[in-house]
């Protein structure tokens, strides 16, 4: 997963740098960084709130793939709001046999993030006076509340395994601005989630509790790419 992650970003500089040497002096100097923004990302969630308590196997590894969207926009060249959806997904073998409701099985994984972020940069960062005119680099960072859910659709009432909650996420970015609004941007979020504990009836016993309840971390690595209106 390390080596797939570094080709990745390895990628994603290459093409940014090839991008970059053939753009132009095509950026407002006022209010370039300011309007509303549409980007498609992908990359990695973290997944470890998934282990089924009745079997006591944690479903997959503890990295998924992920997709999603993000929207935003920036009320001013600094700060404005930013909306992210991620959906992770995985398959695997459940189940363990020891019990007419946990038989080895195959299932599929569903997670969903929904986050809203205040997301803001220092106005040093777009004072386009300074940024060269091929690529211009944005770090920012982010705070805000996500919401999570957990899903594995399994056949057998003992392997399916839900989650759900929500709590703060915090991260930070950069992004590349390479020609008029197209950018690219990467984006790291950790998630603090409040999660609810998840119970459902198994081998006849009503409210077995599946999943555990508490609080949970849960990292998104993304890798964006979209237009800056």
């Amino acid at each position: 997963m390390k080596k797939i992650l570094i080709l990745a970003i390895t990628a994603a500089i290459v093409c940014i740098s090839s991008l970059a040497q053939a753009g132009g002096p095509d950026f407002p100097e006022k209010g370039w960084h300011k309007g509303p923004y549409i980007a498609v990302h992908g990359g990695f969630m973290q997944a470890t709130n998934d282990t089924n308590l009745v079997t006591n196997l944690k479903f997959d590894g503890s990295i998924i793939p992920a997709v999603g969207l993000t929207f935003g926009w920036d009320v001013a060249d600094w700060i404005g709001p930013m909306l992210q959806m991620t959906y992770g997904f995985a398959t695997d073998t459940v189940g363990d046999n020891n019990t007419p409701d946990t038989p080895v099985e195959s299932a599929r994984e569903h997670a969903l993030n929904f986050s809203l972020f205040c997301r803001a940069t220092l106005p040093y960062f777009t004072k386009a006076s300074w940024q060269p005119d091929s690529v211009k680099f944005i770090p920012y960072v982010k705070l805000g509340g996500t919401g999570h859910a957990t899903y594995v659709n399994a056949p057998s009432n003992g392997n399916k395994v839900g989650a759900w909650g929500g709590g703060l996420g915090v991260g930070a970015g950069m992004e590349f601005f390479v020609w008029k609004g197209l950018f690219f941007a990467i984006d790291f979020t950790e998630n603090i989630i409040f999660q609810q504990a998840y119970t459902r009836t198994v081998n006849g016993v009503p409210n077995t509790e599946v999943t555990s309840g508490g609080t949970k971390f849960q990292a998104n690595v993304l890798g964006l790419v979209g237009w800056h209106f």
